[in-house]
């Protein structure tokens, strides 16, 4: 894992939510968004944001009435991330002691029928694990990033998808300096 202990990490990340869950962040001086804690969240329980990509915020939360987009800028801190080596060990690492502690039968769901699968509740526990392993050694990771890889082929024969993606999960709300509303969204 990448520790970024006296240079900060400022990305900027885009959250896809109700226009009231909106309102309600950006008029608080305390309020954040809500920790996800489903069981297959593929980064794990946190805060979820998309890197760099307003638009596809929009796509996710025009399932929901009301769609909106927040934007954060956010230190990424004490990064578990999923394009690096290291990080891939320390899940790996995770994964064998969950595994040696009997909690076994965990499976990520099979891809539909797109050859997606969008429900990781495998990922999630040893991503969870890894934390868990982290923070008993001092050293919790704050925030994870990874690539997702989704949707149809961008164009004939290209392994590229459109809806391809990097995603944050925010862990440590510290790591959140400030929330906006993005130009492109301003009425």
């Amino acid at each position: 894992m990448n520790i970024y202990n006296d240079i900060p990490r400022l990305v900027l990340g885009f959250h896809g939510c109700t226009a009231e869950v909106r309102d309600k962040v950006l008029k608080s001086t305390n309020e954040h968004l809500k920790f996800s804690t489903n069981d297959y969240d593929w980064l794990g329980s946190g805060i979820y944001f998309w890197l760099n990509d307003p638009q596809r915020a929009l796509e996710w939360a025009s399932k929901k009435d009301n769609p909106a987009v927040i934007g954060a800028i956010i230190d990424l801190g004490v990064c578990l991330n999923l394009s690096e080596r290291t990080s891939i060990k320390a899940l790996q690492f995770a994964y064998t002691k969950l595994k040696e502690s009997g909690i076994v039968g965990l499976k990520n769901k099979a891809p539909d029928a797109g050859g997606f699968n969008l429900l990781r509740p495998l990922d999630c526990a040893v991503i969870n694990y890894s934390y868990h392993l982290s923070s008993k050694e001092g050293m919790p990771f704050d925030t994870v990033m990874g690539i997702f890889q989704e949707g149809t082929k961008a164009f004939e024969g290209s392994d590229i998808l459109e809806k391809t993606h990097t995603q944050i999960c925010v862990r440590n709300t510290d790591c959140i300096k400030g929330y906006f509303l993005p130009r492109e969204f301003q009425q």
